[in-house]
């Protein structure tokens, strides 16, 4: 305990004291809990009437501001003392953090921040903790409280239901004036698109089963016709094209696709690159399964065997020009780029209006697609009440959620995160954006257990530069799951190390193959893995790793990771409790 100052006013004579204290023992001084200032106002006489100023000699003062804050320490309740002061000890094995200062301090690793945190199950209690509480850009580990609140707050067993309908059934001549195609944001609607091509010159487009089934239905219940316009319906979500926090250039590539509540082939396609029959020809470039999507402007040159490849490729946000330049080795192997759809509704809707006519349904008026747009839903009035529903001619059930969140954890895919992320916003909040799945996501985070200020969510993917989450954070995520009832169902849909998903090619061959289930996170210098990890003990472990602003590659800064993941394992496989 110190006196910090001492300052004199007219009307008081103020004491500044700083104390350390541990459940109310002055003694034990453990520097965890925090330092309080107590104001100690003493009397004191106007000056103003001349009177001689009342001073209370120092030792004096010293003396009594001791025995007022040790009473203080003893007397006040731990409701009262600060949020941090309730936290546990930060929780350090000093030989633990010594392997890992020699992990890190092994390249440039060091450079950059990284945050740790360990717990066990089914205690929940915390083991290790190193720079936890901080914030850190999570990547993909985003998708672990993206999926989790989808199956607790949707169900594993739900489904999205695309639908086709008509204001009416078909006549006798068997048209329908209008026919709706609507999506209600099943992220894996069409994946199965085929395509005929046999070699880069024969590339035809691809047709999607699924709406030939939706096509083959609508036949069968003796629809001929539509009159009217074929309208591609994506207002289930509000139409919010660019994310904040994505870059520009995110947005050519699939992992940056276009989120719709009408999807095709997770809204990209596949660009194929072969180098030419000889040095200096054009290189060969298609894409599949629609070929003749974009026009692909080639200026990718076959250079000579044992060259460097240089590939280039770009479009312009609304542009429907793919620009392709650069050199591509004569001995190279083909090469496959995956490129986001520009317009995902228009081309599911121009697909589905080729399927009806090829089911013999005549459609006379064109394609439109029905967005809304933030605008519009802000200013919207309440819709009149509709006094004769829609007709549903057809229906496509997608496979059940579980299956759904599966493919978005293991293989990491953005656009699934998304669309779980606005089916919560509308399922929950009845509103289909993107703020509204952030508010679901905010109050799921709450409902785990962690603190306000240690989760900022951009997005429900990790691609957003603007998402931060502490490591700490994620553990009291894993933790919650751990004890709900959909556990087995959400650590199934967690790649396996050296086994499945975005691990298969991680922890092969090492002590940790198979004993880790848990979601990966990777961008520019940044790499994270957070998830369950099983000892031989048969003991289970949660736990969080992130490392954030290094100068190391994407592969060098997994390697580091890795390493950590092995020395936490090897510690506490050796530990006898």
């Amino acid at each position: 305990m110190r006196i910090i100052g001492e300052r004199a006013t007219q009307s008081a004579s103020k004491f500044f004291l700083q104390a350390l204290t541990v459940n109310g023992k002055l003694a034990t001084m453990d520097f965890f809990l925090p330092t309080f200032t107590l104001d100690c106002r003493l009397p004191a006489v106007d000056r103003s009437f001349g009177r001689p100023q009342v001073r209370i000699p120092k030792h004096l003062a010293r003396l009594l501001a001791i025995f007022v804050v040790a009473l203080l320490c003893v007397a006040t309740p731990a409701p009262f003392l600060s949020a941090a002061s309730r936290r546990p000890k930060q929780h350090a094995s000093p030989a633990l953090n010594t392997r890992l200062d020699e992990i890190l301090s092994s390249s440039d690793a060091s450079r950059g921040f990284w945050g740790i945190e360990v717990g066990e199950l089914p205690s929940g209690r915390i083991l290790f903790s190193r720079d936890a509480q901080h914030l850190f850009h999570p990547a993909s580990n985003m998708k672990l409280f993206t999926t989790a609140a989808a199956l607790e707050k949707l169900g594993p067993d739900f489904v999205f239901r695309t639908t086709v309908e008509s204001e009416s059934g078909p006549d006798a001549q068997g048209r329908v004036k209008n026919l709706y195609l609507v999506g209600k944001g099943d992220p894996s609607f069409c994946e199965g698109i085929s395509s005929p091509l046999l070699n880069p010159g024969e590339a035809k487009n691809g047709s999607c089963p699924t709406l030939q089934k939706l096509a083959e239905q609508i036949r069968a219940r003796g629809v001929l016709e539509v009159s009217g316009p074929l309208v591609a319906d994506d207002s289930y979500f509000l139409w919010e094209p660019y994310i904040h926090g994505w870059a520009a250039e995110d947005l050519l590539w699939g992992y940056g696709a276009t989120v719709s509540a009408l999807a095709l082939n997770a809204n990209a396609l596949q660009l194929r690159i072969k180098p030419g029959l000889k040095v200096g020809d054009r290189a060969q470039i298609w894409l599949e399964p629609l070929a003749d999507y974009y026009q692909v402007n080639n200026n990718l040159e076959t250079s000579g065997a044992g060259t460097e490849r240089r590939l280039w490729v770009e479009r312009g946000l609304d542009s429907m020009r793919l620009d392709v330049w650069g050199q591509i080795p004569l001995d190279a192997g083909e090469t496959t780029e995956r490129v986001a759809i520009a317009r995902p509704p228009q081309l599911v809707g121009e697909l589905f209006r080729q399927a009806l006519e090829d089911a013999g349904i005549a459609v006379r008026g064109g394609v439109e697609v029905h967005y809304v747009t933030r605008l519009e839903a802000a200013i919207a009035t309440p819709p009149p009440l509709q006094l004769s529903p829609r007709v549903v001619l057809a229906e496509h059930d997608s496979q059940p959620l579980r299956e759904i969140v599966k493919a978005t954890n293991k293989e990491s895919r953005n656009l699934f995160a998304e669309m779980l992320l606005r089916t919560l916003a509308r399922e929950v909040k009845h509103r289909g954006g993107l703020e509204d799945g952030l508010e679901v996501l905010n109050e799921f985070a709450q409902q785990v257990g962690a603190a306000r200020g240690e989760t900022v969510f951009a997005d429900g993917s990790g691609l957003s530069r603007d998402d931060l989450v502490a490591p700490e954070a994620f553990v009291k995520l894993l933790i919650h799951m751990a004890s709900g009832q959909a556990f087995d169902i959400f650590l199934d849909t967690l790649p396996v190390a050296g086994v499945d998903g975005t691990l298969a090619g991680r922890f092969k061959g090492t002590r940790l193959e198979g004993r880790i289930h848990a979601k990966t996170g990777t961008l520019e210098q940044v790499n994270a893995l957070s998830g369950y990890m099983d000892l031989p003990s048969g003991k289970r472990l949660v736990f969080s790793i992130i490392g954030n602003s290094y100068p190391l590659k994407e592969q060098q800064g997994a390697a580091t990771l890795d390493q950590i993941a092995l020395a936490v394992y090897d510690w506490f496989s050796r530990r006898k409790r």
